[in-house]
């Protein structure tokens, strides 16, 4: 077993650096102008049991892309509807299924 420094590019086999990696461009590609976002990350430590030297490591990695918004002005009936000004259109398709022929 070689020794190796202990980094975030160490941490895990360096999957941490690795899901990084394939994680921010994600994030970047969602910001507008004015917008941010954020990649939070936790990495672990946890003794084993009947050990002095063997620690197990773990991480997580959290994306935050930016908030969608749309704001709008509507009304909720007391039925819990949604009423609009604007009409909403009811298709209704009329089967012919007396005589199986369509030419009648």
């Amino acid at each position: 077993m070689s020794e190796i420094p202990v980094t975030l590019s160490s941490v895990c086999g360096g999957s941490l650096e690795e899901q990084f990696q394939k994680l921010y461009p994600a994030v970047i590609s969602q910001l507008k102008p004015g917008n941010s976002g954020s990649i939070s990350f936790t990495v672990k430590f946890k003794r084993m049991e009947d050990t002095a030297t063997m620690v197990n490591t773990s991480f997580s990695l959290t994306p935050k892309f930016p908030a969608i918004k749309k704001a709008s002005i509507c009304q909720i009936t007391g039925e819990g509807k949604l009423k609009t000004d604007a009409p909403i259109e009811n298709k209704v398709t009329q089967l012919n299924l007396v005589g199986g022929n369509s030419n009648e």
